[in-house]
């Protein structure tokens, strides 16, 4: 039986893979990119990631108020950067962030591993709402990813 559910999408940014990991790597940039459901209120970490180092972040989706404890699993610059969460929703959360060169670009992949909680409630949100709400919000993310590096020139 499967163990979690798996979301994966990819953009293409006008970046170089060192640009593009370096803003990932820091949590403060995610107002810069979320989606107008998500206001994050407080972020706390340490730059540049570190594998085993901790972040902090508290936010509301959709007008509830949600605290994140992530760490970072690997931090390979330049290509790959991989969260955890230690407390989330998510029953399991494991967010890899893979940067591959691609022509002139990067093409940045998100591949989120995720359970929800909930037993047989968590799998039904999960088939019904939440395929939804990952492909909405990746979908506003990497908009205004791909607007904040074609802006950087």
């Amino acid at each position: 039986m499967k163990k979690f559910s798996v979301f994966q999408r990819s953009v293409l940014l006008d970046g170089t893979p060192g640009e593009v990991y370096a803003f990932h790597e820091d949590p403060r940039n995610i107002p810069k990119i979320s989606p107008p459901s998500l206001k994050v209120k407080r972020v706390e970490c340490l730059v540049p990631a570190r594998a085993g180092e901790a972040f902090r972040l508290s936010v509301s989706q959709f007008g509830l108020p949600l605290e994140w404890f992530g760490v970072w699993e690997e931090a390979s610059p330049h290509s790959r950067l991989v969260d955890g969460a230690r407390k989330s929703p998510f029953k399991h959360w494991r967010h890899q962030h893979l940067f591959t060169p691609s022509g002139a670009g990067t093409l940045m992949t998100d591949r989120v591993e995720y359970s929800m909680p909930f037993g047989i409630v968590g799998k039904l949100l999960d088939v019904t709402v939440m395929k939804m709400v990952f492909f909405l919000m990746f979908q506003a993310r990497h908009a205004a990813t791909r607007a904040y590096f074609a802006k950087k020139d």
